[in-house]
């Protein structure tokens, strides 16, 4: 009898966790939360020509700070903040090092990042400027930018 009583109780905490955990999940796709899977595409503003294409791993922390990892040895992991400014619009800016190719530092970028999330939250489209200053804070070059990204959900966990 009381093991039948044990395993009632833990049946029952178990979907007591389970029902706490699914508005959770449920608000999370609704907010820029998260990490995402991200295309760069980087363009002359003017001219629209393209500079270069990037992936990169973006991580949006609920207490409003960014972090950003590329695919290429030329830059350094990107740090910043990120606002809803309403519905699914948000904003987001954040710097990182570039480096020459021999490793020498080259610029310090600065992201000004305008994010649309799509109704269900799982994927974004954003687009926005990089500016690139030299070692004495002066601005050497302008580009223009789109992401595509997609979020990344963990696989659900057995027991």
């Amino acid at each position: 009898m009381k093991k039948n009583i044990l395993r009632i109780c833990t049946f029952a905490l178990g979907l007591a966790g389970a029902q706490s955990m699914l508005p959770a999940q449920n608000t999370q796709t609704q907010t820029l939360e998260g990490v995402w899977d991200v295309s760069v595409t980087v363009t002359n503003c003017q001219t629209g020509a393209l500079i270069r294409t990037v992936r990169s791993l973006q991580m949006f922390l609920q207490d409003g700070s960014f972090t950003e990892s590329a695919n290429t040895s030329l830059r350094g992991i990107s740090v910043g903040t990120w606002n809803r400014v309403s519905g699914p619009m948000y904003n987001a800016t954040y710097w990182f090092f570039r480096y020459n190719p021999d490793g020498t530092f080259a610029s310090i970028a600065q992201s000004l990042d305008t994010i649309t999330l799509t109704q269900d939250g799982s994927h974004f489209g954003a687009a926005g400027t990089i500016q690139d200053f030299d070692a004495n804070n002066t601005l050497i070059s302008t580009g223009c930018f789109v992401h595509q990204a997609t979020r990344l959900v963990p696989p659900l966990r057995g027991n």
